[in-house]
């Protein structure tokens, strides 16, 4: 998104995590405008999304629920490897999901841009009576140039270090509080003979999406927020000098000696496995840093077994400079045909009872403001909306509000291997496409 709904107003997120952990939060109801009753019992659209694993089968759940309230069957296709292409192909080809989560807000600015996307008043549903099921702000994600093409459905905070409560434990070491004594844990693990960091950060999916979080993180709290801002946005040079000491300051957790395996074979890695790297039943190292999600993931496919504050909890990713500002990351979804079923679809997304399900499953935070306190299952995730709520500063995924295209992750594999980055190169490269937008 552009303009304010690149920076938006994330004292409303603060706002709507308050409410959701509040105990007089208002419970999950239906309402939403624009709902219909008359498509027709047996109806079938299909929504595709990058999910696979327990994200798929969590979101099955939402799937579920909803065929339940409308009769209208919503056939989930899971597309692991090269999504963003494969939704493109689709497209080209006039072969479009009906649904489909969106892979960044560059992609949803492309896809709005090109006429690929329905609005959301092209469903027939009233995006100003939407308002009320969300605070200011959340649905300004989805929105381009002021119109509304998707919806804000999860949300996770992207500041939380996974970790073996029972390693650290034999271990004897402790959760570190700022940068300088998370790499001395760093050290410390790998100095008892323990390979501290689970890390994949490549792999057949891709996944070097995990390095702009690390980088993302570390920034925000290095340069600060007003900085980030600008580096998302276009308005700050990528050749400024905080851009190369935030990757100096990953590589100082990211290095050889740290990562379980070593780098190459991390870059040969998905996220997936890196989480059991941790979280297996055959632990290779105690540390493993991404979402939220981290956690419905390990639990729910990784390992079954773990339970919370003995083999799985976490930490607040390390303050810099006293800063503890947080990053999140979301999920749009939105509309590529107006058949049948669809506007019920897009409709059920806005409400407490969709997002009630999905909270239950303890991988996301809802944006929806009805979810109440309850519908989160476990500590993990109470806590993770609190750190969102009573974070200093908020700030959303940037390389997902970088236009499409743009290619932050295979820089930073680069850079942890040692590798200068011309930074020159990428600053040009950055520019062109947001002006092709």
């Amino acid at each position: 998104m552009r303009g304010s709904a690149r920076i938006f107003a994330f004292v409303a997120v603060a706002a709507l995590l308050v409410a959701a952990c509040s105990p007089t939060a208002a419970p999950g109801g239906s309402t939403s405008p624009g709902a219909s009753t008359t498509v027709a019992p047996g109806t079938t659209i299909n929504v595709m999304s990058l999910w696979g694993s327990s994200e798929q089968d969590n979101f099955q759940k939402v799937l579920d629920a909803f065929k339940t309230k409308t009769g209208v069957t919503a056939k989930y296709e899971s597309v692991r490897t090269n999504y963003s292409t494969t939704l493109q192909t689709r497209i080209s080809g006039g072969n479009p999901p009906d649904v489909a989560i969106i892979p960044g807000i560059g992609f949803l600015r492309q896809f709005a841009k090109g006429g690929s996307l329905k609005k959301i008043s092209d469903l027939g549903i009233d995006a100003n009576a939407l308002k009320a099921n969300y605070p200011p702000g959340i649905l300004e994600i989805g929105q381009v140039g002021g119109t509304q093409y998707a919806i804000m459905v999860k949300f996770n905070s992207k500041s939380t270090i996974w970790y073996r409560p029972d390693k650290f434990k034999t271990l004897n070491v402790s959760a570190a509080t700022d940068w300088a004594s998370f790499t001395k844990l760093l050290a410390d693990i790998k100095a008892k003979g323990t390979a501290p960091l689970g890390l994949g950060a490549g792999g057949a999916g891709g996944d070097s999406w995990t390095l702009t979080d690390w980088f993302e993180s570390i920034y925000v709290r290095q340069a600060g927020p007003e900085k980030y801002d600008q580096l998302f946005s276009g308005k700050l040079p990528w050749t400024d000098a905080s851009v190369q000491a935030a990757v100096d300051t990953m590589k100082q957790a990211i290095k050889e000696d740290f990562v379980a395996g070593g780098i190459k074979a991390a870059l040969g890695r998905g996220f997936l496995d890196g989480i059991g790297q941790v979280f297996s039943t055959n632990p290779q190292a105690v540390i493993y840093y991404e979402g939220g999600f981290v956690g419905g993931l390990a639990m729910g496919s990784t390992n079954t077994a773990l339970k919370v504050g003995d083999t799985i909890d976490w930490f607040d990713f390390p303050s810099i400079n006293g800063n503890k500002s947080v990053t999140i990351g979301g999920d749009v979804i939105a509309a590529f045909t107006t058949k049948p079923g669809v506007k019920e679809f897009i409709n059920y997304m806005t409400t407490a009872d969709s997002g009630s399900v999905w909270a239950a499953t303890g991988a996301i935070i809802s944006p929806i403001k009805a979810v109440p306190a309850s519908a989160y299952p476990n500590d993990l995730a109470k806590r993770e909306a609190a750190q969102v709520a009573n974070a200093t500063a908020v700030r959303f995924d940037g390389s997902d509000l970088l236009p499409s295209g743009v290619d932050l992750g295979s820089l930073l594999q680069n850079a942890i291997q040692g590798q200068t980055i011309d930074w020159a190169k990428f600053e040009t490269t950055v520019q062109t496409a947001w002006k092709a937008e």
